[in-house]
């Protein structure tokens, strides 16, 4: 009896006699599952995207936890760091000197916040020299710096070529006192596609250190990478604990964690949105099927005559909605899949036509639409719509089970 059920959904649904109002609802409602579920999957796989862009390029090249000293003053950094460094969890660490400064080339003005690093130490903490484009980070001497793309556009300067760099003094009690200027050469040019190619410009350590009149021997703080970047709030008040210092204890997720915060929000309110996409897309099939049931009543009230079970006409009607949804569904992930496989140079074909990215990289982290397929998301998705689509079948199903045989043959 359960064959029976299926080749009468597969009558009904390919008969010819059923009206082109009802045809016209039923591919509606299939076409609104698959725009729904391809949809959803393109938007997920944008989501997990941008989560990975912000793991492998911004988490890459910014420290995860900085221990910063409150007296802008941490001696013996040497011991300190190789102490820190071995704690469990703790991948690499380096020190650091900062300060904010002037940046001036043939007129062009352009602040942005200087960076001390030791290279050796740096290279192991931070990815920043796998996006150099121009020149190499292979040394960091005194009389060279490294900018960020968007500051070296600001500039219209190029690597080989000099560039003022304007940095404070300030007196004991915390006045700005003057200010020292050192003329230094370009020697690489780093791009990230978001901010930090517009704030921050890296030196060599001990060169910054003499040109702000830091003690020899002192850092102003320790810049740690980390296993678990979701662990860097903890970590940082162990690490803290630890230092034999007063410092401030800052993360990744304190200065960047609101972009990690706006990719769950949107994934969430997506994956709402959508979901209610598709289950409007169901309503559609309660529609059909109501219909449907309506214009074969005569055939019901036989079929029951003749013996044929409730549970078996519930069946039938069942499966004869669940097509639509079963359709659409695999027609959605389908379109979905290529979607978000081809989304990456979609948007950088639009780019190059426009002439301009739709993504301000001085905004965003990044200037491109990364995707990332996850079939996690499209099996859930695909589960998704075929039981909300089940769930559309159940009351008119159950509605066809009820024809009164005699009632409906009398009017015939």
């Amino acid at each position: 009896m359960a064959s029976l059920a299926w080749q009468l959904a597969k009558r009904y649904r390919s008969t010819r006699h059923t009206s082109g109002f009802i045809r016209f609802i039923s591919a509606s409602s299939t076409s609104g599952i698959a725009l729904g579920v391809a949809i959803l999957i393109l938007a997920l796989s944008v989501m997990n995207g941008f989560e990975q862009a912000l793991k492998q390029r911004l988490l890459a090249v910014i420290p995860h936890i900085e221990l910063e000293a409150v007296d802008y003053s941490l001696p013996d950094w040497q011991r300190k760091l190789q102490t820190l460094a071995s704690v469990d969890g703790v991948r690499a660490g380096a020190p650091f000197i900062k300060a904010n400064g002037m940046l001036r080339h043939s007129g062009a003005v352009k602040a942005a916040q200087v960076r001390g690093i030791n290279l050796q130490f740096e290279q192991q903490l931070s990815a920043v020299a796998e996006f150099v484009t121009r020149g190499s980070m292979a040394s960091l001497d005194a009389g060279q710096i490294v900018l960020g793309q968007g500051i070296a556009d600001a500039l219209a300067i190029e690597v080989g070529q000099n560039l003022q760099l304007m940095l404070p003094r300030f007196a004991a009690d915390g006045s700005l006192a003057s200010h020292r200027t050192v003329n230094l050469t370009v020697s690489a040019v780093v791009s990230l596609g978001g901010q930090l190619d517009y704030s921050q410009v890296w030196v060599d350590i001990n060169a910054l250190s003499q040109w702000l009149g830091v003690p020899e021997g002192e850092v102003h703080g320790l810049a740690f990478q980390i296993d678990d970047v979701f662990a860097a709030p903890q970590m940082a008040r162990v690490l803290g604990r630890l230092l034999e210092h007063h410092v401030y204890l800052q993360d990744w997720y304190g200065s960047q964690g609101h972009v990690y915060n706006d990719i769950q929000m949107v994934r969430a309110i997506l994956y709402l949105v959508l979901t209610l996409v598709i289950m409007v897309a169901c309503f559609n099939i309660v529609a059909t099927l109501v219909m449907a049931v309506r214009e074969k009543e005569a055939d019901i009230a036989i079929l029951l005559t003749m013996g044929m079970a409730p549970g078996q006409l519930i069946k039938t009607f069942v499966l004869l909605g669940w097509l639509n949804g079963l359709i659409g569904s695999v027609l959605g992930v389908g379109f979905g899949i290529l979607l978000a496989s081809t989304i990456e140079q979609l948007f950088a074909s639009l780019t190059r036509f426009l002439g301009s990215s739709l993504l301000d990289p001085s905004i965003y982290f990044i200037d491109f639409v990364p995707s990332v397929l996850r079939w996690q998301d499209v099996t859930l998705t695909f589960t998704i719509a075929l039981l909300l689509s089940l769930l559309a079948t159940l009351y008119p199903a159950w509605r066809a089970s009820k024809v009164e045989p005699a009632a409906v043959l009398g009017q015939h």
